[in-house]
């Protein structure tokens, strides 16, 4: 999937349609893309540097996807108005996402 094809797809399911929007899409793209990469690498000192498996292309999307959502109130528990007190079901990412990539793990030496 290119990075264009990625854009749309996190528009699609966000209905961000304006271009103000698309630079917060983009931005929230890589920070999906290094979330990944750091939770795929634990190990690693440098997990951007690490080759991007394209099955989780998809996965990348949803998660910039849940991050633009929650700009505004998705994921809410709870509100309240005039003191603006917000409750998430999650802090971050939510946890059914973050729990489909699979950490590469590293033999230890002793």
């Amino acid at each position: 999937m290119t990075d264009e094809e990625k854009v749309s797809q996190v528009c699609a399911l966000t209905g961000a349609g304006s271009v103000a929007d698309r630079p917060v899409v983009e931005a929230y793209l890589l920070s999906a893309r290094s979330l990944i990469m750091l939770t795929r690498h634990p190990f690693s000192q440098d997990p951007d540097s690490e080759v991007w498996e394209t099955r989780y292309d998809g996965l990348q999307c949803e998660i910039a996807a849940s991050m633009f959502n929650r700009r505004g109130a998705e994921g809410e528990i709870s509100h309240k108005e005039n003191g603006v007190d917000r409750t998430w079901a999650t802090a971050g990412v939510p946890k059914h996402l973050l729990s489909r990539i699979v950490p590469i793990g590293k033999a230890v030496r002793l």
